[in-house]
């Protein structure tokens, strides 16, 4: 049996060629890491007027290869689970994984009462899991 190994070509840019590829930015804060790690508002309004179900499918929507499953919600921390998380901790690099850590944290925080975000998943070489809020993520533009 011959194995290669698979090469990834990470793109700085997150154009449509990178595995960490954005749709539409527009409706959820977005990461951008072109001058270290920029946190973006949404362009559209609404998001805190978004149910749970909705900001989910939109951030599943808006990741390529990364699912969120939404668990529950108590007190003020959401649960969610990313059942297949090799994209998202190994494969993405540690600038991708904090980008859609810090835009999935932000945007799920918008919902009303909700402070914390719990992410079950496999921790690997660039993610772990965790309960993160907006303070994790420092620089804000």
């Amino acid at each position: 049996v011959v194995t290669t190994d698979t090469v990834y070509d990470y793109s700085d840019s997150f154009d449509t060629d990178s595995l960490l590829h954005v749709k539409n930015e527009t409706l959820l804060w977005h990461a951008d890491d072109s001058n270290g790690l920029r946190i973006r508002k949404p362009i559209e309004p609404g998001i805190d007027t978004m149910s749970v179900q909705t900001i989910v499918q939109l951030i599943n929507n808006n990741y390529d290869s990364i699912d969120i499953e939404y668990v529950k919600i108590s007190h003020d921390t959401i649960y969610v689970h990313i059942p297949n998380s090799e994209m998202l901790t190994e494969r993405i690099g540690s600038t991708g994984a904090e980008m859609f850590m810090a835009s999935a944290t932000y945007s799920l925080t918008e919902l009303k009462g909700i402070h914390y975000v719990n992410f079950d998943f496999i921790e690997g070489a660039h993610a772990a899991p965790g309960v993160y809020d907006r303070s994790y993520f420092n620089k804000i533009e």
